[in-house]
């Protein structure tokens, strides 16, 4: 049994390819936070680990059904082990999150490895409701 932690266009209440797949191939577990900081990229935001506690990000947690399948296609569509020609890259770790209770689970997450010194920092670290004040 597996767990992901997703922060960006994956979550729940955006209308995404990937999203769509999460739904059919994951289970909602819960909602959760980990310590970091989002930036926006423009299309989708972009995660970066902080052990800073006053710092975290928000996300949904989903339980994988078939963990190998899925992560095998995300690890694809973000780009894991290549190096892009945008530039931009990641990595698949696993990281500990904790759910609005506080309970701690270890879940796959995709971190950015890039530079951010030209990204706008995303204060509250909550990408939904970054880009819902965004388009209103």
């Amino acid at each position: 049994m597996s767990y992901l932690f997703v922060y960006g266009t994956l979550r729940r209440g955006f209308d995404h390819p990937m999203a769509d797949l999460l739904a059919r191939s994951a289970e909602f577990f819960t909602s959760a936070y980990c310590q970091g900081l989002l930036y926006d990229l423009g299309p989708y935001p972009v995660f970066t680990y902080s052990n800073l506690p006053e710092v975290s990000v928000i996300g949904d947690v989903y339980l994988l059904h078939n963990e190998h399948e899925v992560l095998k296609v995300l690890d694809e569509y973000e780009g894991i082990g290549e190096d892009l020609e945008t530039g931009i890259n990641y990595e698949r770790l696993k990281l500990e999150v904790f759910s609005e209770e506080g309970i701690k689970i270890s879940a796959w997450a995709y971190l950015y490895l890039g530079t951010l010194d030209h990204l706008k920092p995303i204060v509250g670290g909550d990408y939904l409701k970054y880009f819902s004040s965004l388009n209103n």
